[in-house]
């Protein structure tokens, strides 16, 4: 049966995380709102702990959990962000932490994870990773599930309980979407307040679940053609550069496919129209970022 995230649990959830995550910052992005011809402001989650908006929904879990984590073992598949956010949990509650990850996942994000002290696993692949996740569920592990969790989406929906409060105008805001628990969170907290805002989810066409979910009205399997882990975005490397010298921020992948959507709807919305952008991570290397440049100059 599916369970609806409620807004009064994102509040509980906000009060829960009160002091246990960064109250990050939001911004005016000046040549964005120069290039878009509306006003647009930035919510800083690449500054968060662990460098994403993951932690907020991971935290939650772990602070509900309570006195229950360090009876239990934990396991849980994660393409960076969300494996270090866990490790970074379970080194503060002492849980104990199996994260698995594809080979695809960023170098940097793996040795995290590892530096962190939860045990990592490297698998081939992403269904070879979930394979792997599924044979540990039936040895007793207690699978954390980012993309099918209340409890993690009304932790991420606090970020958006932010925004609203140190930006009120806002009526666009945009989330990129990976497993969804970002969009679901926010789109509650957000409509919740303002019903009249509009919430524009971000995929890209290598990794389009929502779309194709949407279409066929349930969900859907797809095969994710992508040079990242967490959203499928080919090319989107030289819109993350683009992002940089804009916005001047350094920022994942996933955050850059927002500015060409943001340029695609920006004409078709009011005058009046408020642009709001979540930034969702920051956890690049030089090395990653060399090696998406690199792929990109092939296609």
């Amino acid at each position: 049966m599916t369970k609806l995230i409620k807004f009064r649990a994102i509040t509980e959830a906000a009060k829960r995380l009160n002091g246990k995550v960064i109250r990050t910052a939001t911004i005016p992005g000046p040549k964005l709102t120069e290039k878009l011809q509306r006003p647009v402001f930035l919510k800083l989650e690449n500054t968060q702990l662990g460098g994403s908006f993951k932690a907020r929904g991971v935290l939650n879990k772990f602070l509900s959990l309570a006195d229950d984590v360090k009876d239990k073992r934990f396991v849980a598949v994660s393409g960076g962000n969300f494996g270090i956010a866990i490790a970074e949990a379970a080194k503060i509650f002492g849980a104990d932490v199996t994260i698995i990850m594809p080979k695809s996942a960023p170098a940097t994000a793996i040795d995290r994870v590892g530096e962190l002290g939860s045990t990592v696993i490297v698998e081939s692949d992403v269904h070879a990773a979930f394979k792997r996740a599924k044979a540990l569920a039936e040895q007793g592990y207690v699978v954390i599930d980012d993309c099918n969790d209340s409890l993690i989406a009304e932790g991420h929906g606090t970020l958006a309980i932010e925004f609203i409060a140190d930006c009120p105008e806002l009526t666009d805001v945009l989330v990129a979407v990976g497993g969804g628990g970002m969009l679901a969170g926010v789109a509650t907290a957000l409509k919740a307040i303002k019903p009249e805002i509009r919430i524009w989810g971000v995929e890209t066409s290598g990794a389009s679940s929502m779309h194709q979910a949407l279409r066929a009205g349930k969900p859907v399997n797809i095969e994710v053609t992508s040079i990242i882990s967490t959203l499928g975005v080919p090319a989107i490397d030289k819109v993350m550069l683009a992002f940089g010298e804009e916005a001047k921020l350094w920022v994942e992948l996933a955050s850059g496919t927002l500015i060409p959507a943001a340029m695609a709807i920006a004409p078709k919305l009011p005058a009046e129209a408020v642009i709001g952008i979540v930034v969702c991570g920051g956890n690049i290397s030089h090395q990653d970022m060399s090696k998406w440049v690199g792929y990109s100059q092939t296609l």
